[in-house]
């Protein structure tokens, strides 16, 4: 029969760790290593509920602190699988007060099982969700646009897998790294329930427009003269070419902003802005007239241009 490893060393906790550090350790413990989980493991899970069953009673931890295991077999496995002292290390929610989503869970007494057949929707009879990622294009991001996909899933009311066509609906104004969501239509447990569906969207960059949020950005050669006295320059947005006014004095780097020219604003009717950063183009060349204007220039105004 093989030696039974410490207790502390089984929640790896230190001998001197607070009643609320060893029920920590436990609840981290016992959500890695649940048999109903595809990674779990039920000879080690079962290890964590011993150990925690003890250590979280003030007596048995006690006899245990003095004696080891010699301290009784009997005082572990019996009774409240939470200890006397301990109480249920998932009250009050996963890692806080509050669980997932801001959702309270407070299980009360009852077995360990029992609870994370509950946390897992239903035990090995759960709904599973699937996730896919999908590519788009950024002008689709810009629009929006609906994706058909095949769709394969575990149909386990039918003993196999059911293939189906998917529509997505693509809001416009995705931005890339972010995800949908399609309940019910993920996998199907025996008692025909669905999981949902996650479609993670990744957005090719554009060669013309740099995003920031719902904020669009491009940089514009401005002619130094120009610059100097104003002018109009044509742009290019989401929307197509425009001209815009350069101020009179425009400096390098200034920032031109086109109000509602960005991006859509998912959930909503507004757009972001369209930034455009100025860049003042010097000329390498000069015709003799240009060369000129500039000698009158510098002689008129006393300082040198750059």
């Amino acid at each position: 029969m093989a030696e039974k490893r410490d207790y502390y060393q089984v929640l790896g906790v230190s001998r001197d760790a607070s009643a609320d550090e060893i029920k920590k350790a436990f609840r981290k413990k016992a959500i890695e290593l649940h048999p109903d989980k595809d990674s779990g493991d039920e000879e080690k899970f079962k290890e964590a509920n011993e150990a925690y069953e003890v250590l979280s009673n003030e007596q048995k931890k006690s006899a245990y602190d003095q004696f080891g295991h010699a301290a009784g077999a009997d005082q572990a496995g019996g009774g409240n699988p939470y200890g006397a002292a301990g109480g249920n290390p998932f009250a009050g929610g996963f890692g806080g007060a509050e669980g997932f989503d801001g959702m309270e869970f407070n299980f009360g007494g009852g077995n360990l099982n029992d609870i994370f057949d509950m946390f897992f929707t239903g035990g090995r009879n759960r709904t599973r969700d699937v996730e896919i990622s999908i590519t788009i294009e950024f002008e689709e991001a810009v629009k929006g646009t609906t994706k058909t996909i095949s769709l394969r899933v575990a149909d386990s009311k039918n003993g196999g897998r059911k293939n189906e066509e998917v529509k997505i609906k693509i809001p416009a104004g995705i931005d890339d790294g972010q995800s949908i969501k399609m309940s019910g239509k993920g996998e199907i447990n025996q008692n025909g329930d669905r999981g949902d569906l996650y479609i993670h969207v990744r957005v090719r960059p554009s060669s013309e427009f740099r995003r920031e949020g719902a904020n669009i950005i491009t940089e514009l050669n401005v002619d130094f003269a120009d610059a100097a006295l104003g002018g109009e320059s044509e742009v290019k947005t989401l929307e197509g070419k425009t001209t815009i006014k350069i101020p009179a004095g425009t400096q390098p780097g200034k920032i031109l902003k086109m109000s509602g020219k960005g991006m859509p604003l998912l959930g909503t009717n507004r757009r972001g802005d369209h930034l455009i950063v100025v860049n003042i183009i010097i000329p390498k060349k000069l015709s003799s007239k240009q060369r000129q204007a500039l000698e009158e220039y510098r002689k008129a105004g006393g300082r040198k241009f750059w």
